[in-house]
């Protein structure tokens, strides 16, 4: 995954994340956003709501929707 991939978070039940949503009867956070910063394991996140905050996600936690075309630095 890479800067400027569109996202969702969808967060697998084999992960901790995923069975804490699932057990809690939580939504997910978002379903699309834009990658806008990653780091290590991680990659920030802006999702495409009115008034949403970006936020950290690790990259198990996100599937990509539609790839960016090339890499932002």
């Amino acid at each position: 995954m890479k800067v400027g991939d569109l996202v969702e978070h969808a967060p697998s039940e084999e992960t901790l994340a995923g069975k804490m949503y699932k057990d809690w009867g939580h939504d997910r956070d978002f379903q699309a956003g834009i990658i806008i910063q990653k780091k290590e394991s991680f990659r920030r996140v802006l999702p495409a709501y009115t008034g949403a905050k970006p936020a950290w996600y690790q990259v198990d936690e996100l599937r990509v929707l539609s790839a960016a075309e090339g890499e932002k630095k």
